[in-house]
């Protein structure tokens, strides 16, 4: 398989996990009108979980247990829900990860004229970087 159809295949996957991640996250908003830090991972088997990090841990408490129950699970591809702020704005961010490649996807949260969550955005960059990027057991990297 050729570099490039290789990665469009990883783009497809993983934009999927996002889609899928982010239709999640609209029921759990249009319910509670919040969106809780979750994730969805699938085992080297193929079979699949849901993990919620703990909420009173610290990113670098959080960033180490999924870290630990990703090597025991032996996870090889994930997506990410948390929600940021950025530029006085609310987002929900979705990271979607394999041993292959890394995207990211966001969408507003929306208060005006009713509490909803804006359209998905596929985020198109080959960089991204902080605690939680990198999760999987082959690509641990030093978080200093």
């Amino acid at each position: 398989m050729s570099n490039v159809s290789q990665r469009l295949r990883v783009q497809a996957k993983l934009k999927e996990l996002i889609e899928r991640a982010s239709t999640a996250a609209e029921m759990n908003f249009n319910n509670g009108r919040e969106v809780a830090p979750q994730g969805f991972a699938i085992r080297e088997n193929g079979s699949r979980f849901a993990f919620e990090p703990i909420p009173a841990a610290s990113n670098a408490e959080t960033v180490s247990m999924i870290r630990a129950t990703f090597a025991q699970e032996n996870v090889v591809c994930y997506v990410l829900i948390v929600t940021a702020s950025s530029e006085g704005k609310q987002f929900v961010l979705f990271t979607a990860e394999d041993e292959f490649g890394l995207m990211v996807g966001r969408r507003e949260i929306m208060m005006q004229p009713n509490p909803h969550l804006g359209p998905l955005e596929i985020i198109d960059s080959d960089f991204a970087e902080g605690l939680f990027v990198g999760l999987l057991p082959q690509q641990e990297r030093s978080v200093g």
